[in-house]
């Protein structure tokens, strides 16, 4: 009579712990989207202090192309917004204009890192572009991955670097 007991408990619990972990994700993933929702919306409002509001901010290399996301940025946060719209000056500047965005897929690398897949609309100069890239949660706040938008580090999280110097490098 204990063991069925034992192996009703075990199978309970066992199917609980599971559904918590599924749930947990859910809330993540709907957290994630929602904060990319409000980023890609206020990039297409031209909302650009709000967009600020959504991103983990670090700093940037660009000659050793290394990021230092777990140390954030050494900027003070007005510094950083003002560096924030100076790169946006530059997408203003070249008619960059994101229309529409379409979140994609959620991939995960393992159980908990998740990030998903953004497709977008962008129009550079009059001409119309279907760019991809992806976006996670790094810290509580939005983390853009470029992919295939080369204007991306003009609109996302990278800090103090020679803004100047890489519109030059990139030919823009």
């Amino acid at each position: 009579m204990k063991k069925p007991i034992l192996i009703m408990l075990t199978f309970t619990l066992s199917i609980m712990l599971t559904g918590c972990s599924f749930i947990e994700k859910q809330i993540k993933e709907q957290k994630a989207e929602g904060m990319i929702k409000d980023y890609y919306q206020a990039i297409i409002d031209e909302d650009y202090e709000e967009a600020f509001e959504q991103l983990h901010l670090y700093d940037y290399d660009t000659k050793t192309e290394e990021s230092k996301l777990s140390a954030g940025t050494t900027l003070s946060n007005e510094e950083a917004k003002e560096f924030y719209l100076k790169k946006i000056e530059v997408l203003e500047e070249q008619n960059y204009k994101i229309n529409d965005f379409e979140i994609g897929e959620v991939e995960y690398a393992d159980g908990h890192t998740f990030w998903h897949q953004i497709k977008l609309q962008v129009e550079l100069n009059g001409q119309e572009f279907e760019w991809t890239e992806v976006a996670d949660i790094y810290d509580g706040k939005l983390l853009i991955g470029e992919r295939d938008d080369p204007y991306a580090k003009n609109r996302d999280g990278k800090m103090n670097f020679d803004i100047e110097k890489e519109v030059e490098n990139d030919g823009i």
